[in-house]
């Protein structure tokens, strides 16, 4: 009885044997997911140093400190047939100077449809004039409608 106390059995040899194996294949695991993270890390910082770029080149280069910038246009809206065109930046209406969004909504208040307006735009790195007459904002035909989808710095896209 004294020698078969002394041998390990089988069994704990083969529990042993397996939890190294369990470790070994957690380390290789833990190892390659560390790997992709790399991989998967510098990847995104390489597409979001391109997506800083490419948004920065499609905007203007030196936006005037008036003005707002005009993004879109309802292509049958009354801005449209006047011959503005998108990346026209909107300075003035009827020569009073446009800081921002809400200058430009507070001028184009201060008509009614079928009102003609004389926008001044920035264009080409150079100031246009065009008359613009408004249409009645749709589903409120008391409110002006210029037919623009527009954006000043750090605000969010508006229509007008």
């Amino acid at each position: 009885m004294a020698e078969s106390e002394s041998k390990p059995s089988g069994s704990r040899w083969w529990f042993a044997g397996l939890a190294v194996v369990a470790a070994l294949l957690c380390a290789w695991c833990g190892v390659f997911a560390g790997i992709g993270g790399w991989v998967a890390g510098r990847d995104i910082g390489r597409r979001e140093a391109r997506l800083e770029l490419s948004a920065t080149a499609a905007v203007q280069p030196a936006l005037p400190d008036l003005g707002v910038l005009v993004t879109r246009l309802d292509r049958s809206g009354p801005a449209a047939r006047a011959g503005v065109a998108r990346g026209d930046v909107i300075v003035a209406i009827e020569g009073v100077y446009v800081q921002d969004a809400r200058d430009l909504r507070e001028q184009l208040l201060r008509y009614r449809a079928g009102d003609t307006v004389r926008l001044t735009l920035l264009r080409d790195r150079g100031e246009q004039t065009v008359n613009v007459a408004l249409d009645a904002f749709p589903g409120n035909p008391k409110m002006p409608y210029l037919g623009v989808y527009y954006t000043a710095r750090g605000e969010e896209p508006a229509d007008l």
